[in-house]
């Protein structure tokens, strides 16, 4: 089965979340997450990780945390078997206790860090535990507010730097940011991420994943071919519409197939993501990208016939793609 790639380099930031096997609340009482806090306390300490937000929730945690000299698997390993070490030992936990591998997103700092900040710490209000979120003792939320005292491996001045120099003034603006969010609660910007890893500008995600074809190692992953792939999306637009003798694409039957051919062919080759696929296919939405992709798929495995002349329709194509 496909996988996500692990994006690992030295100055990353990522939003960490990891949750409990079978959906089990792993962190029942306070004190499981007061122990929690002492683990992420020694894996700063020992690993040099800048940590800007966390949530621990019942059965789940958030992390939104900086890795200066990389290791995220070694840090995320010395903070997850120190934890299930200690449900073994003073719980009598037996088995796993996380589900699987923890999610990491490589994300870029200016522009999503802040957004991410506010949706983790909106976590316990979505949840409908809380009204306020600083009335959720288990978040970084209150260090933020100066409710409780910053521990010192907690980083909260470049979050809050982004709203002046004053730490009250920062303080105040953040809260109102925050807040925006419980009335008209923030959506995490699944259509910017690519290939379930990276979570940024395109500049951020195609310097991120120009690193990752230069080191190679890609295996079995999920969204592979954004990793090995260099055609870019306006290029490909312009062979498609030449080839199928268009003047644009349109949305809709009208569309034809040459805009299913784009889309599926930018899905498959470009490191595009579904918002600018969509942008150019007529200004279809980005679920509707995946609907479309979907459906020729599904239309193409039922017609040996229509998949031979499909395939050679799309190698005629990419084979006048410059890369």
């Amino acid at each position: 089965m496909a996988r996500p790639l692990r994006v690992e380099h030295e100055g990353a930031v990522y939003h960490i979340l990891s949750r409990g096997n079978r959906a089990e609340f792993i962190f029942e009482a306070d004190s499981d997450k007061e122990y929690f806090l002492q683990i992420l306390q020694k894996a700063a300490e020992r690993y040099g990780i800048v940590l800007y937000a966390y949530c621990i929730m019942g059965n789940h945690y958030h992390l939104l945390v900086g890795v200066p000299f990389g290791m995220l698997s070694k840090v995320m390993h010395a903070v997850q078997s120190s934890y299930g070490s200690y449900l073994q030992r003073e719980r009598g936990w037996i088995g796993h206790v996380f589900a699987g591998r923890y999610k990491s997103l490589c994300v870029e700092k200016e522009g999503y860090l802040l957004e991410l900040s506010r949706y983790i710490h909106l976590n316990p209000v979505k949840a409908g535990i809380v009204k306020k979120p600083e009335e959720y003792l288990w978040t970084s939320y209150r260090c933020y507010m100066g409710e409780e005292k910053k521990p010192e491996w907690l980083t909260v001045e470049w979050l809050l730097q982004e709203y002046g120099k004053s730490f009250a003034t920062a303080r105040r603006k953040y809260r109102e940011f925050v807040e925006a969010g419980i009335d008209s609660p923030p959506f995490f910007p699944a259509e910017r991420i690519a290939g379930q890893a990276i979570l940024g500008s395109k500049e951020f995600i195609e310097k991120v994943t120009r690193g990752i074809r230069k080191e190679g190692n890609l295996g079995d992953v999920t969204a592979g071919h954004l990793y090995r792939r260099t055609i870019a999306l306006a290029e490909l637009y312009r062979e498609v519409c030449r080839f199928y003798r268009l003047k644009g694409i349109a949305k809709g039957k009208s569309g034809g197939q040459g805009r299913d051919m784009f889309i599926y062919l930018a899905k498959r080759e470009t490191g595009a993501m579904n918002r600018e696929i969509g942008e150019m296919a007529g200004g279809i939405s980005f679920s509707a990208v995946t609907h479309q992709y979907a459906r020729t798929l599904k239309r193409l495995e039922g017609d040996r016939k229509a998949m031979k002349e499909w395939t050679r329709e799309a190698e005629e194509i990419l084979s006048n793609v410059k890369g």
